[in-house]
């Protein structure tokens, strides 16, 4: 039988959080300045950090409060109570722009240090931005902005910006559940321009959006920011008669015939444009994949045939199968939600008020890129070059939450790791790299 006994040594369950400060430290999330508060920086940077354990309540602060490890790593004096972090929270989100723009910028500098893999298209490189809203459940609650979603339950509805095959979240913005998903989005993709600048100079960009964001103002920003910025957005079929569609495929597309009683016409057409008013975009095409369906899979007939027609507004040059495949990989901004939401327990947020979760979302943005940049760095160089991916639950359980034993000795700090914990070697690379300038 194994006994229990109690020591007055600190043992440190999460002693990734060493690295976690690391990253914070060089982004300056510490170094975060309000006019409403001198102590902002040291507010912001504890929930930072809880929020890479996947906690994020208010309440989670009290485990912290005697915790000189917690201090230590982020460098500050003094740990606040649950009631105060929320008070000073209410206090700097009277202004929450000024700390939301600061935590853009920390943000970026946490990307930067990470790995990006961008796609190939026709021997041209392209760093691809996935935009994309989510409903997030907050049924329930009588919080501020709290209103039905898309979905069908009541909660916010925030539109994120992702970049890289890795998925860094490039920027946030939370909304009002009931808000529509192109309402304010122009203005959302013309915020990207300057931190995409920063993160890759002289490179070239592949925004993607669904089709609730198929409108003119969208194609026009993206299209008219310069000649390095490319588009594929789901085009919105509306009210639009479909036969047309299925005469111009006739006509012009590539058919391809997968099983006996279905038949897929691709192609793009420069016909059909945006338009407004009296103007369009020349540079826009549209790209159509047309599916008739006479038979089901078992080879039983349709009365009616089945007519499915999907459509993409693009200005990149390559064929349409290649658009066509590209868009589908946008897709893959689920996960990353799903990551969010889940892996980091980021859909509840704690506060009653919408101007407090604002603030609280942006600084989940840099948790999220800060587990993500430790996840990429902790993958072996040769198994990165097929660009994989960790999950973040995954970097939390293997990373964050590796134990050792908090040592003050000579006045010097030390943690002390098992020598056969099979995360070490990547645990000591990791601090290695990141104390390099």
């Amino acid at each position: 039988m194994i006994k229990i006994q109690t020591t007055k040594e600190q043992i440190e369950s999460k002693g990734g959080l060493l690295l976690v400060g690391k990253v914070a430290i060089k982004a300056g999330l510490g170094a975060i300045k309000s006019k409403a508060l001198n102590c902002a920086g040291t507010v912001i940077i504890s929930i930072f950090a809880l929020m890479t354990e996947c906690k994020s309540d208010f309440e989670s602060m009290k485990e912290k409060r005697d915790s000189q490890f917690f201090r230590e790593v982020l460098g500050i004096d003094y740990v606040y109570s649950q009631d105060t972090i929320r008070l000073y929270l209410e206090k700097i989100a009277e202004d929450p722009d000024e700390i939301i723009v600061q935590l853009r910028e920390s943000s970026t500098k946490i990307i930067k240090e990470g790995p990006l893999h961008g796609i190939w298209i026709e021997n041209r490189h392209y760093l691809p931005v996935d935009i994309d809203t989510v409903a997030m459940n907050n049924s329930k609650t009588k919080k501020e902005g709290v209103s039905r979603t898309y979905r069908g339950f009541d909660g916010y509805h925030p539109i994120i910006a992702y970049v890289g095959k890795e998925g860094y979240m490039l920027d946030c913005e939370l909304r009002p559940g009931s808000q529509h998903c192109q309402n304010g989005t122009p203005a959302f993709i013309s915020g990207l321009m300057e931190p995409l600048k920063q993160i890759k100079r002289d490179g070239r960009f592949l925004f993607r959006l669904d089709s609730g964001n198929d409108a003119w103002e969208t194609l026009e920003t993206i299209v008219s920011a310069g000649k390095e910025y490319y588009c594929i957005v789901k085009r919105n079929n509306r009210s639009e008669n479909l036969r047309k569609w299925l005469e111009i495929a006739e006509k012009e597309g590539v058919m391809t015939e997968p099983r006996k009683g279905k038949k897929v016409w691709v192609g793009k057409t420069q016909n059909i444009h945006p338009k407004k008013k009296k103007g369009y975009i020349s540079e826009i095409n549209c790209v159509y994949e047309i599916i008739q369906r006479e038979t089901d899979k078992k080879g039983e007939k349709y009365l009616i045939p089945d007519l499915e027609v999907n459509l993409w507004w693009t200005n990149l040059s390559c064929s349409a199968e290649k658009v066509i495949d590209l868009y589908h990989n946008h897709a893959t901004s689920e996960q990353f939600h799903s990551e969010l939401k889940n892996d980091m327990d980021i859909e509840r947020l704690p506060s009653g008020k919408f101007a407090v979760n604002k603030i609280l979302l942006a600084i989940a943005m840099n948790a999220y890129n800060t587990l993500r940049v430790l996840g990429q760095m902790s993958i072996e160089t040769e198994t990165r070059s097929t660009h994989k991916r960790k999950r973040l639950g995954k970097v939390i359980s293997e990373i964050i939450c590796i134990a050792g034993k908090f040592v003050k000795h000579a006045r010097s700090l030390e943690l002390k790791i098992y020598e056969k914990n099979p995360m070490l070697p990547v645990f000591l690379r990791l601090n290695e790299a990141l104390d390099s300038p």
